[in-house]
C-alpha cells in the first residue's frame, strides 16, 4: 500500500513539538528499594505536535479543505501516512555504518546519524535519493530502494567499497485523535491547532 503524504502547507507554525519516546519500565524491589530497569524498544517512536494557523478557503485557495479531506481520508487514527519533518528530513552523503562491500552482499539498510545517535531510515523519498560507492555516483538503474529503506544492488559492491547515500526521508506516523477542530477566525481564514501524530510501525497501514 502506498502511503499518502501530509500536505505541504506554508502556514504550518514554526513552533512545532517533537518528542522521542522509548518504551521502558522500572521495577523496584519493595524491600530493598533497588531498581531493575528494562528497555523494550531499540528505536524510539517520535511524537509530533503542529499547528496550522492561516488556512485559506476562497476561490482557488482550498488549504482548509485539503487538510480536512486528508484527515477524513485517513479515517482519524486508522491509517498511517508520511510526514516530512521540516527540521529533520534530509541527509548529506553519509556512510551507512555497516555499508562496506564484501563482494557478495547486495542489500544495505539506509541509516542516518543525529547528534551521534544512529538509526535506520525506513521511509526514504525515492525521488531525491543518490547512492554512492566509494564517493562515485551509482546509476539509478543499477540498484533498487524499497519503501523500508533497503538498498539492493544488481551487482554486489566490491570488497572494501563503502556504500553511501544522500537525500530526503519521511516519518511514518498516524494521527493521535480521530478529529481536530478547524476554527474560523476571519473571513475565509481558519486555524487548526495542536495536531498530534505518533510514529506508526505497522507494516500494512
Amino acid at each position: 500500500m502506498t502511503l499518502a503524504v501530509f500536505p505541504n502547507l506554508a502556514c504550518i507554525d514554526l513552533a512545532q513539538t517533537k518528542r522521542p519516546e522509548v518504551k521502558s519500565n522500572v521495577f523496584i524491589n519493595p524491600l530493598s528499594g533497588r531498581e531493575s530497569r528494562l528497555r523494550f524498544q531499540v528505536y524510539p517512536k517520535y511524537i509530533f505536535k503542529i499547528s496550522v494557523n492561516d488556512l485559506f478557503e476562497y476561490g482557488d485557495e482550498t488549504e482548509m479543505q485539503d487538510l480536512l479531506a486528508f484527515m477524513v481520508e485517513r479515517g482519524g487514527q486508522a491509517e498511517a501516512f508520511l510526514y516530512k519533518d521540516p527540521t529533520d528530513y534530509i541527509t548529506a552523503k553519509r556512510s551507512l555504518g555497516v555499508g562496506v562491500g564484501n563482494g557478495t552482499q547486495v542489500d544495505f539498510q539506509m541509516r542516518r546519524s543525529y547528534g551521534g545517535y544512529t538509526e535506520d531510515v525506513n521511509n526514504p523519498d525515492t525521488d531525491s535519493l543518490f547512492i554512492y560507492l566509494d564517493d562515485e555516483l551509482v546509476a539509478a538503474e543499477d540498484y533498487a530502494v524499497s519503501g523500508t529503506g533497503l538498498i539492493t544492488f544488481d551487482t554486489a559492491p566490491a570488497d572494501g567499497d563503502t556504500v553511501k547515500w544522500e537525500g530526503e526521508y519521511y516519518y511514518r506516523v498516524r494521527f493521535m485523535a480521530d478529529g481536530y477542530d478547524f476554527t474560523r477566525f476571519a473571513a475565509h481564514q481558519y486555524e487548526c491547532l495542536d495536531i498530534e501524530f505518533i510514529g506508526s510501525v505497522r507494516s500494512i497501514v
